[in-house]
């Protein structure tokens, strides 16, 4: 059926030239008035470093042997942070604009601090900065915007700068204790399996909020940032393919699932002994004994689908075993090998993304089974 809409009709929904005039005069004020907060915060960044560097003329700081002490390295930076960010709660730029607006800021200052230290030539040598603060200050703003990539790798880059202020000499395991990051690690992974977790009713898991957080401090440092950022991942493209389904989504869930089981795996194999690991690989399982129960080969046997109808026929089976422990480890050994040989995605009518809530809630099972060991 077809449905001819007239030009007056049309016209009803047009805007008019003066309608169009006020946003774009408010835009334009707000891109005029941000890009002065831009300016000043430059202003006083060029004075701080050539202050710090020129006049006073500290030395180069080396982050493996910092000279100054913790709470003045960022001297140089102070004015410029200032001007954008107020302490907790108190009217700020940071506090008012978007984080969209906060990643430029402060990607606008690290790129002038690299621009000022790649020109400082005294004795053919850099010059450098602490960078901590305008690291951490960029990595909250993208992570705020769920650009995991870039957050939590500026992040951690701030806990490398200060790295010779650690006693424990190991800034990438310090970054899982600090606010910094606990405050990502709260919304996109513990708030999620504090929910997920009671619904398996694990024997073993009475505390779930204890042992969540045994879990991630079990972890060593990749498998930790392996787990957050895929499990983050895996939660931002299915809210995206439940709103609408899409090929790039259908694939970039699959793929990221395929990362999830290859945790579980590399997790599983810090959990085995050296000793079994030395007679056997470690993925067949054979004489594994988890809560009680021995997992024989034959089990796990036939976990491996070559098309998304094969995959279908087997997730649609094991999804109805009765042994919890035998079909969420099924499901995660059929979801590994399939998607180790297949990049594209499938459809709403595909059990994988029918039913994927399910198969989500039994890889997360298979993974506490493991910490279990």
């Amino acid at each position: 059926m077809q449905i001819s809409i007239s030009e007056d009709q049309k016209k009803k929904y047009y805007l008019t030239l003066h309608e169009f005039s006020i946003p774009l005069k408010s835009a334009l004020d707000i891109m005029s008035n941000f890009n002065l907060i831009l300016a000043y915060g430059l202003e006083r960044l060029n004075f701080g470093m050539h202050q710090w560097a020129e006049v006073d003329r500290f030395p180069s700081f080396d982050y493996n042997d910092p000279y100054i002490p913790y709470d003045t390295k960022n001297f140089y930076f102070l004015a410029t942070n200032s001007i954008y960010i107020r302490e907790p709660n108190k009217a700020c730029p940071w506090t008012v604009l978007p984080p969209s607006l906060n990643e430029i800021y402060f990607d606008t200052m690290l790129k002038k601090i690299k621009e000022y230290e790649h020109s400082y030539d005294k004795e053919n040598s850099e010059y450098h900065f602490n960078k901590g603060m305008v690291y951490a200050n960029l990595g909250v703003a993208q992570a705020a915007q769920r650009k995991i990539d870039e957050g939590f790798a500026n992040i951690l880059k701030a806990l490398i700068e200060d790295f010779g202020y650690s006693s424990s000499k190991k800034p990438e395991y310090d970054t899982f204790k600090r606010n910094l990051f606990t405050q990502f690690e709260d919304e996109y992974m513990k708030k999620h399996l504090h929910t997920i977790i009671p619904q398996l009713n694990i024997p073993g898991i009475s505390q779930v909020e204890q042992f969540v957080d045994n879990f991630l401090d079990s972890l060593n440092d990749d498998q930790r940032a392996f787990f957050d950022f895929t499990f983050a991942r895996i939660i931002q493209n299915w809210d995206i393919w439940k709103d609408k389904e899409n090929g790039f989504t259908a694939n970039r869930l699959l793929a990221y699932t395929q990362d999830f089981c290859l945790f579980n795996e590399d997790y599983l194999k810090s959990k085995i002994p050296q000793a079994v690991l030395q007679r056997q690989p470690y993925w067949v399982l054979d004489g594994l004994i988890i809560e009680g129960f021995k997992v024989n080969k034959t089990d796990l046997s036939r976990c491996g689908a070559n098309t998304m109808a094969d995959l279908d026929k087997l997730l649609t089976s094991d999804l109805s075993g009765q042994n919890q422990l035998l079909k969420c480890l099924r499901i995660l050994l059929t979801l590994r090998n399939y998607s180790s040989h297949n990049v594209s995605g499938g459809t709403s009518g595909n059990c994988f993304y029918a039913r994927y809530e399910e198969i989500l809630k039994e890889l997360i099972r298979a993974m506490c089974y493991i910490g279990l060991l």
